[in-house]
């Protein structure tokens, strides 16, 4: 008889299909159930490699005993024992492999040995509320338990938007991982029930896909920071054997639940630059609620900062003066929180309002070094090198921004403004079609071409970019374009309602300076809606280009700092100094024939 056919006989197929079906799913409970009650990663290797042994063992019992009506029975010898044996013993042979072999991930008390530098991608926490309206909380946890984890000194965190761009993908989180560059992968999820959280939370090795820690937590909404440091100190204690002296950052004291509500609500809005007079109103019903909450009075001072540029006339009214607002909030978050990033962010902030350049560069670094992942300062910082004239700086800023956080519009347009800065046609085109994927919504993107041949001086090539970006957008392109064409003296543009839009349009001397109206052009980059936002002020110059050796314009790049600045840090190629106490300015890089 065959040996197929002997094994058909003694049911030996059906033993070991049997076997392996149970294997499996016992395999799968552990790979769970272990993490779950902080079995250490040997205990699994070791069930693991039990079970393939078994697997051999199982069908030598099933070859040697008959099952009789009578009992088990020896079956007798026959010739093709020695064939079987020797399979069976190949097997086993291949279990042993595994296991001192196969799994080098295993083969160590520190997985990361094999693995490189431990890292993690916090994935977005799944929202199981029922409600989708409370999405921004499970977002603001998710965000929140990476800020503790990127505290961890040598623990490399992937960024915000590189994780977010996953969510709500079932893909294998071993596939996720190696596109991140990471060793593990946090994810869990969210249900919020009135007053209480579950949140559920697994560390999981890219590796080979095994979850090495898991835990539920059910709390109180007042200790959600309680929840987010524990679960940042379980990861850490699993990635010890490469962290071997950090600790995660000390514990935080918890704020009123509807403060943190409010704060990430506010936070959310912030981010996105979307309803930016909501998320001030959030942020301050945050501190109200919550007065010693130090990251949301500096999410105050920066929404502040930026309403300038997202909000209409009458709402910058009801707001009202912003850099007193901004300086009150920064000061608060720095008497709370002084070395916190988003704090040393908002400090800097103030800095640069009020002309002391050099302190506000130094903030911004100090931020980043603080926590390299966190992408807004980030922004301030290549905004800050751009407007001061630092071209190659910023770009090298710019460039590790996007890279840091590719889908964010905002951080985008940092690529668009350097651009204008440099002159660069193939950047501005770049910048342009980025914004277009991004943010089609905005106009910020199409007027780049246009903003790049003025700073060149090119009028013709500027009324051709405006012309083409009226006709691809005019829906969001139709106040910009009748700026323009009352700038070109257009008779059918009135000046009282030109006026009256450049009041909502920022960065309106542009149209000020085409028209060739100076007092207007100088009048409206010292404006006192612009007072906190006068770092603007020589990338104004720039953008039309003849006023840089104008009288008032030296005496403003004077008053506002720049000239302070250029003295400690160098001078842009426009200007250069005359002595220790006198500076000039001019035009260059302009096309043949343009003033």
């Amino acid at each position: 008889m065959s040996l197929i056919a002997e094994l058909q006989r003694r049911s030996v197929f059906k033993v070991g299909a049997a076997y392996l079906v149970v294997a499996w799913l016992s395999a799968q409970a552990a790979g769970l159930a272990f993490p779950a009650f902080e079995a250490p990663a040997w205990a699994l290797r070791v069930f693991l490699f039990v079970l393939m042994l078994g697997f051999p063992i199982a069908l030598v019992m099933a070859w040697v005993f008959d099952v009789t009506p009578d009992g088990l029975k020896v079956e007798a010898s026959r010739g093709s024992d020695t064939r079987f044996f020797a399979i069976v013993g190949a097997i086993a042979l291949l279990a042993l492999g595994w296991y001192f072999l196969g799994q080098p991930s295993y083969t160590t008390d520190d997985p990361q040995a094999q693995e490189g530098p431990p890292s993690v991608a916090v994935l977005p926490f799944a929202n199981l509320s029922g409600d989708p309206a409370q999405e921004f909380f499970s977002d603001g946890m998710t965000e929140e338990i990476l800020n503790v984890l990127v505290k961890i000194p040598d623990l490399k965190v992937a960024a915000r938007t590189s994780v977010f761009a996953f969510k709500g993908q079932a893909a294998d989180v071993r596939e996720i991982g190696k596109k991140l560059g990471v060793t593990h992968i946090v994810e869990g999820s969210i249900r919020r029930d009135a007053t209480t959280i579950r949140i559920t939370a697994q560390l999981i090795r890219v590796s080979d896909g095994f979850h090495v820690w898991s835990e539920t937590y059910d709390r109180e909404l007042k200790s959600v920071f309680a929840v987010q440091d524990e679960i940042a100190k379980k990861i850490a204690g699993q990635l010890k054997g490469s962290l071997a002296k950090a600790e995660a950052p000390a514990a935080r004291t918890d704020v009123d639940p509807l403060a943190y509500e409010e704060y990430l609500k506010g936070r959310k809005l912030y981010r996105a630059r979307d309803r930016v007079p909501a998320a001030i109103m959030h942020l301050k019903s945050a501190v109200a609620r919550a007065p010693e909450f130090g990251q949301a009075w500096a999410s105050l001072a920066l929404a502040h900062e930026v309403a300038v540029y997202f909000t209409t006339p009458l709402e910058r009214e009801v707001l009202g003066e912003a850099l007193p607002q901004i300086k009150a909030a920064a000061a608060r978050a720095a008497a709370l929180e002084p070395e916190a990033p988003m704090t040393l962010h908002a400090l800097a902030n103030v800095a640069r309002a009020e002309g002391r350049f050099v302190e506000a560069e130094d903030l911004y670094r100090r931020s980043i070094a603080a926590d390299p992942t966190y992408p807004d300062v980030r922004e301030d910082l290549a905004e800050l090198l751009t407007n001061v004239g630092r071209l190659d700086d910023a770009q090298r800023e710019a460039d590790a921004l996007v890279e840091l956080e590719p889908y964010t519009w905002i951080f985008l347009n940092r690529l668009g403004a350097l651009a204008i800065a440099k002159r660069d046609v193939t950047q501005a085109e770049r910048a342009k079609a980025l914004m277009k994927q991004i943010a089609p919504e905005l106009d910020w993107g199409l007027l780049y071409g246009v903003q790049v041949a003025l700073a060149r001086g090119d009028l013709a090539t500027a009324r051709t970019e405006m012309e083409a970006a009226w006709h691809e957008a005019p829906a969001v392109m139709i106040e910009e374009y009748g700026l323009w064409l009352w700038s070109q003296r257009d008779p059918s543009i009135e000046d009282g309602a030109a006026l009256q839009a450049m009041v909502s349009v920022y960065g309106d001397s542009l149209y000020a300076g085409l028209r060739g109206d100076d007092g207007l052009f100088f009048d409206q980059v010292s404006a006192p809606k612009t007072e906190h936002t006068r770092y603007n002020a020589f990338a104004e110059l720039r953008g039309t280009p003849r006023y840089l050796s104008h009288p008032r314009a030296k005496q403003m790049l004077r008053d506002y700092g720049f000239e302070a600045y250029w003295r400690a840090r160098g001078w842009p190629e426009q200007c250069h100094p005359k002595g220790e106490k006198d500076f000039e300015c001019a035009a260059v890089g302009l096309v043949a024939g343009a003033k």
